[in-house]
């Protein structure tokens, strides 16, 4: 018979229970366009239970305007020179560690419903299980395609394919409905649901999965084709208007993103993409309140760390601008959020330091108790959310390359940003003061006061380190060079 003092030994011995991990990812949403931010007209219950209970981080950065690089970076707490994604179509190397594939070295079981982005042969990057339509790719299959004369011939339909002048396209084709991206949205939902009530029941076989659980729910929306359902369109059309702005002066831009009120479409036309957008982001919250609803369902949402995040921004308008590769607040900036009340309460904070996507890994790792890969260009967020500023370098950067706006860069120190662009197309340098110019109005780069602060931010674009070499079989030549603060 065990008596109460080999009770408490066994219980002593036992490893704690580690948190489960949720990712509530979106793509393309504007910053400022949250309840957080004052904005009035949005509505996001869902997202903003969260962030009222848990860290908002106000200054959160992307490491790449531009969804592939971004996600990768993300993914690996590397920026896109060092994680080996430069462009929308370059794969990361499978030696790159991630998140998925750290925890599941340490015991966590790792499922992704929903866009990834991966591009190449390797469509899992460390995740044990996927869920939804973005999982596309050969995954290693060594057999390439043969064109000969038994090759499929496809002859497109006239009319059909890529639109022309497709950002322009875009705002002028805005409208009430569902749009191809929030159909596979849906899809990639209710398989999480079903994977979830498998994972912690497993009612016809009676086995859930005992190991923690990271889980990344990863949705399109607001992502254009601006489309929403017709009661959230009707209703925003109501209460939004859009944004019509001119280029800043002393600023160059390349064309393809620049959408002209008046000219290139109608004012009712930019109107309706507006609340189209906004509608989007209401049924994104909406379509992640499911998967809440779930985890309450299954009584397990307070054993969860979650946090929300998207790849980056859209301009919507904002310096006659649309979409996304831009160091502006609206494409540079991302919505980032923590919840964890086991950890931290539920007392609301707003981290006002400059953070990077690159730092969820070793902040997620610092929260599961397991060790972080020595290679990792982000730090851990954890000291910011207990308050303890002192030794946080303040400092990010973000990175284009065979982008429309790339080569550039940008690095952010305190309140002053600057960004440049490598291309050989003479656009001038952008240096702004946002704790004076939030609006990113004033370019300072000729201005004698900020001169010293300039000459330093020049400098750290200037050491960033080169990309890492790749050879023909997507393996780094060049070994990790860390980012320097």
């Amino acid at each position: 018979m065990t008596d109460n003092r080999q009770l408490l030994t066994l219980k002593t011995a036992m490893p704690k229970n580690k948190p489960h991990i949720l990712f509530l990812i979106n793509d393309e949403h504007r910053p400022d366009v949250q309840p957080i931010e004052g904005d009035t007209a949005i509505r996001m219950p869902t997202l903003s239970r969260f962030m009222d209970e848990g860290t908002y981080f106000r200054n959160a950065y992307t490491p790449s305007p531009i969804c592939v690089p971004a996600r990768q970076s993300f993914l690996s707490g590397l920026y896109p020179r060092n994680c080996g994604s430069l462009n929308f179509g370059d794969p990361m190397p499978t030696e790159v560690r991630t998140i998925p594939g750290q925890l599941g070295n340490y015991g966590y079981y790792s499922c992704c419903a929903g866009k990834m982005h991966f591009v190449g042969t390797d469509v899992m990057h460390g995740w044990r299980e996927r869920v939804g339509r973005d999982i596309i790719g050969n995954n290693g299959y060594p057999y390439h395609a043969v064109k000969d004369e038994h090759h499929a011939q496809i002859t497109p339909e006239p009319g059909t394919g890529m639109k022309q002048n497709k950002v322009i396209q875009e705002v002028r084709d805005a409208q009430p409905g569902l749009g191809q991206w929030m159909l596979h949205d849906q899809y990639n939902v209710d398989g999480a649901l079903l994977f979830l009530e498998e994972y912690f029941v497993n009612a016809s076989y009676d086995r859930p999965k005992h190991n923690p659980l990271c889980m990344a729910v990863s949705l399109i929306a607001p992502h254009y084709p601006y489309q929403c359902p017709l009661d959230l369109f009707t209703y925003y059309m109501q209460r939004v208007e859009p944004i019509v702005e001119e280029p800043n002066e002393q600023f160059g831009y390349d064309n393809f993103f620049r959408v002209r009120v008046g000219q290139d479409v109608t004012y009712r036309q930019a109107h309706r993409a507006t609340a189209a957008y906004y509608g989007m982001i209401e049924w994104m919250d909406a379509q992640f309140g499911r998967v809440i609803e779930k985890l309450e369902h299954l009584n397990v949402l307070d054993d969860f760390i979650i946090v929300f995040l998207s790849d980056h921004g859209e301009m919507l308008g904002t310096k006659g601008l649309w979409e996304k590769q831009s160091y502006f607040e609206a494409s540079a900036r991302v919505p980032l959020s923590i919840w964890y009340p086991k950890r931290f309460g539920r007392e609301p904070k707003v981290v006002a330091q400059n953070v990077s996507l690159v730092d969820l890994f070793p902040t997620i790792c610092e929260l599961a108790e397991i060790p972080a890969p020595d290679e990792l260009d982000g730090q851990s967020l954890v000291p910011l959310i207990d308050g303890d500023t002192a030794d946080w370098h303040d400092t990010v950067y973000s990175e284009l390359w065979r982008a429309q706006n790339g080569p550039s860069v940008m690095v952010k120190e305190g309140s002053l940003k600057y960004f440049r662009f490598d291309n050989d197309k003479g656009w001038p340098e952008q240096l702004f003061d946002l704790s004076k110019d939030p609006d990113e109005r004033d370019n300072l780069i000729d201005t004698p006061a900020y001169a010293d602060a300039l000459s330093k931010l020049r400098a750290k674009a200037d050491t960033l380190p080169a990309p890492r070499r790749k050879d023909e079989n997507n393996r780094f030549i060049d070994p990790h060079r860390p980012i320097t603060f």
